[in-house]
């Protein structure tokens, strides 16, 4: 009797993990159309057919749902930044890295990106979500201190200011990766290598010193730099 409750027990946990994947499978997509603060337990457990009472055995509070969907992402885009920050090349191939790396994550992982940006209040407000600023400030320090090196170097103009410069950049890439995610009208008819290309050519040619304009852009090199590090593993 004993060794039947422990299979009943064993195979009862992958039925539990898959339930509470496709929760916050449902979660992400309300949260990242509708925003957090507009969206209802109730909505996400009609989205996947359970009742808001049962939901609560799965995730104590929606604030928990909203934990599980951004931790591991934006602690894995500081690390990834920071990463290619300290990488041993040339300043302006680890910004073609951290581009790269930004772009693709905007695109392949565009929902929980888009919760990230458009909830930065939430995450400036609530202590809980410190964490979250805190990733973040140190993901833009790794910018900053790539693009200050590219200044140093004379590979990059020496009169950008930094934090527009850096804060435009990063908000073009998400804005991108929204578009491309969700724009089936227009983006559907792009190759996303030819989108990443125009944002690395138009990135650069408003950075660099006038007398590199014309270099080639060097992002076969960086490709391999700019693989998440848990991708490359």
């Amino acid at each position: 009797m004993a060794v039947t409750a422990r299979r009943q027990k064993t195979t009862a946990k992958p039925a539990l993990s898959d339930r509470r994947t496709t929760i916050l499978q449902a979660a992400t997509r309300r949260f990242a159309e509708f925003g957090f603060e507009a969206t209802t337990v109730r909505q996400i457990g009609d989205d996947v057919n359970i009742l808001s009472g049962s939901l609560y055995h799965h995730f104590a509070t929606k604030d928990e749902m909203l934990h599980e969907i951004v931790r591991d992402a934006v602690q894995q885009m500081r690390s990834n930044a920071l990463r290619i920050a300290r990488a041993p090349v040339d300043a302006e191939q680890r910004l073609v890295a951290l581009i790269l790396l930004d772009l693709g994550e905007a695109t392949r992982n565009q929902k929980v990106h888009a919760i990230l940006t458009n909830e930065r209040r939430l995450f400036r407000q609530n202590p809980e979500f410190a964490y979250v600023v805190k990733a973040k400030k140190e993901a833009y320090q790794a910018w900053r201190t790539v693009v200050q090196e590219g200044m140093d170097a004379g590979l990059f103009r020496s009169d950008l200011d930094l934090y527009l410069t850096i804060m435009t950049v990063i908000r073009m890439l998400n804005t991108a990766g929204d578009w491309y995610a969700n724009d089936d009208t227009i983006a559907g008819s792009y190759d996303l290598n030819k989108v990443v290309d125009f944002h690395l050519q138009f990135i650069l040619s408003a950075i660099r010193t006038p007398v590199r304009e014309s270099e080639p852009i060097p992002r076969a090199q960086c490709e391999a730099l700019a693989l998440p590090a848990e991708a490359a593993g």
